[in-house]
């Protein structure tokens, strides 16, 4: 068989699994989706959708976004839903080779079972873009055979699946902050040293030193001094849904990109969802951390 044949009917296929999938599962994974600021790190900027390439340097070196379209070539076209959950959960892909854990999947691990066949059943919806995958570029000898799982090993924690997604309460914000929207990856602070978060201080912000891609996270516990305590209920919730700050200041850097989304994002949650984690913020210690 031909290698443009092949190409056409694995196309054809794609195409196929995607017109059968329940359109209501596909709506749920494209919440989901959205839920999670849209997985802006794959896809760059004004570029195609899930396409990959985005850079992110770090102190082992450089990494790029990959391709997550259903392209069978240079996407996930050709991987079973298992295996893409798998990715998203474990940080593994189908060959057993690690996921570098820029991509979150020590929170998306607490995801539940329903959510994450919903948005794979979306993943494979989006069109699929032929764009190869850029090779990352470590710096450190012996980076991903000995200190990367050392690393995992002391440091990484991970969320805790229910046996399904909570629906309503503080039950349901507590599971979009922790498990999906992903918020203490860049909320909490996390050591210089290890760049390990430090859970004791959940969501008390990070400095620019240690921030994500060297951009500063601010404190959102509810500490009225340095935190987000001054802030209402409501004013959580018109932030988050639409990027605007009770100062009239508007979201900009990444948190501007995890509201707008890219075929989705936080500002597509329902009032209901944007209430929930409100609430649950509302909740959490107030820990006295500023951050400038």
């Amino acid at each position: 068989m031909t290698r443009p044949l092949l190409a056409i009917l694995m196309l054809l296929a794609s195409s196929a699994v995607a017109a059968a999938a329940d359109p209501a599962q596909l709506a749920r994974g494209k919440y989901i989706f959205g839920a999670t600021g849209g997985c802006g790190c794959h896809t760059e900027p004004k570029g195609v959708l899930n396409a990959g390439g985005r850079k992110y340097d770090g102190p082992f070196g450089t990494v790029y976004s990959t391709n997550i379209t259903p392209d069978a070539k240079t996407g996930i076209g050709g991987w079973t839903d298992e295996q893409i959950v798998t990715a998203i959960r474990l940080g593994r892909r189908p060959n057993g080779e690690r996921i570098l854990p820029v991509h979150p999947f020590t929170s998306f691990n607490g995801m539940a079972q329903e959510d994450l066949n919903a948005l794979v059943a979306f993943l494979r919806s989006v069109p699929p873009a032929n764009r190869p995958n850029t090779p990352k570029k470590i710096s450190i000898p012996m980076f991903e055979s000995v200190f990367l799982p050392a690393w995992l090993m002391t440091f990484a924690s991970k969320e805790t699946p229910p046996p399904a997604a909570p629906a309503s309460g503080v039950a349901r914000g507590e599971y979009l902050v922790h498990a999906v929207g992903h918020c203490g990856e860049c909320h909490t602070p996390r050591s210089a040293m290890t760049m390990a978060v430090d859970n004791s201080r959940f969501l008390a912000g990070n400095p620019k030193k240690t921030g994500p891609e060297g951009q500063a996270a601010p404190n959102i516990t509810p500490d009225k001094d340095t935190g987000r305590g001054d802030w209402t209920e409501e004013q959580i919730v018109t932030y988050l849904g639409t990027g605007n700050r009770p100062d009239g200041d508007v979201a900009g850097g990444l948190m501007g990109e995890m509201i707008q989304g890219t075929a989705s994002g936080y500002k597509d949650l329902t009032k209901a969802d944007l209430q929930a984690i409100a609430r649950y913020l509302k909740t959490i210690p107030a820990i006295k951390n500023k951050i400038e």
